[in-house]
């Protein structure tokens, strides 16, 4: 993996945030392997290697999702998933997760490696996520967890990598965030699942869930460091979910006076550029295909996850063997079932 030397650099000198609160970071990143501009069960062959190559690590540090309702009998199979493990600072967690997308790049020689929130095809269960495991001392995760929230709108943005969903353009990219099973408002209960952002029962960290996969390790690195700067505030912020609900929607229809204000807000708490907010993957994504057309976008958008570059690796991506679906999900599903089962039902009970 040659790129983003300039993220690396920058993040392996970066100075810690100054906070007595001890922290951890964890980063959980799906994306999209596409052949042919589709995705497919053949998958699970090279991530069954992945598995197996470390399964002390990759056990829970693994996982593959699948299409629902009708569209799952033309393509079963939805995103691919790898964790980083716990670090202790947004400097060693973007290293970490750049090490993962080398490791995915070495094992998938065939298929290009899309992180985008959402295809063309997309419907609510066919989409893409970027979730990120803040674990605080008990007696600070509700502080915390406010703070978090209060500048959440500004950071969505800045990862929204989803202008097409559902055969519709959603020109500032969030489409997967106006209409995922997984996400949605904030409510009273900070332990319910499918919210933007939560408290984790089998965990207890604090999960953003509602970022969009950030496939330029520039702009990824710029988010990780503002949420540990927001993380390690002293004080409180005047968080409400009322309030949180109603910048989540102006978030949808564009970039308000109301956020602007708020990216100006974080950034002088954090020193995030509110540049990465005004300028998006999504507004990218989109000039370039109606340039050059989506095929050229995909190849692109491979190269970005591979190298950090924005350019076409020519990654061949011809359709798997039709073999290496059910001996994939039998040499990597089928063995983790257990633990499958086993976490859906920690994390959704009441």
């Amino acid at each position: 993996m040659h790129a983003a030397p300039s993220a690396l650099t920058h993040a392996a000198s970066s100075q810690a945030v100054t906070s007595a609160l001890p922290l951890t970071f964890g980063l959980e990143e799906e994306l999209f392997v596409l052949y042919q501009g589709r995705s497919s069960l053949g998958s699970l062959w090279p991530m069954g290697q992945l598995l197996w190559q470390e399964p002390g690590r990759n056990w829970a540090a693994t996982a593959t999702n699948f299409r629902r309702g009708k569209a799952a009998w033309r393509e079963p199979m939805s995103s691919v998933e790898v964790s980083t493990g716990i670090e202790g600072s947004a400097a060693t967690l973007f290293m970490a997760t750049m090490a993962r997308r080398a490791e995915l790049s070495r094992l998938f020689t065939t298929g290009q490696l899309v992180a985008l929130g959402a295809l063309p095809s997309s419907d609510r269960y066919h989409t893409c996520g970027l979730h990120v495991h803040i674990g605080v001392p008990a007696n600070q995760t509700r502080r915390v967890y406010g703070n978090l929230a209060y500048f959440l709108p500004v950071l969505t943005r800045a990862s929204s990598s989803s202008p097409y969903f559902a055969r519709q353009l959603h020109p500032d990219g969030l489409g997967r965030v106006s209409a995922s099973f997984a996400l949605g408002r904030l409510g009273d209960d900070r332990y319910e699942r499918f919210q933007d952002i939560i408290i984790t029962r089998r965990l207890g960290t604090i999960e953003l869930r509602v970022l969009d996969p950030v496939p330029d390790p520039e702009r990824l690195w710029a988010i990780l460091k503002a949420i540990e700067g927001v993380a390690r505030l002293p004080h409180t912020l005047p968080f409400e979910a009322e309030m949180y609900n109603a910048l989540r929607a102006e978030a949808l229809t564009g970039y308000s006076s109301n956020l602007q204000v708020r990216a100006q807000e974080l950034q002088d708490t954090t020193g995030f550029d509110p540049h990465w907010a005004e300028h998006t993957e999504a507004q990218r994504v989109v000039a370039h295909t109606q340039q050059h057309g989506w095929a050229s976008t995909l190849a692109h958008l491979d190269g970005l996850y591979r190298t950090g570059l924005w350019q076409d690796l020519a990654t061949p991506h011809p359709r798997p063997p039709h073999w290496q679906g059910p001996a994939g999900f039998a040499r990597y599903y089928l063995p983790k079932l257990p633990a499958i089962a086993r976490k859906a039902y920690i994390e959704n009970k009441k």
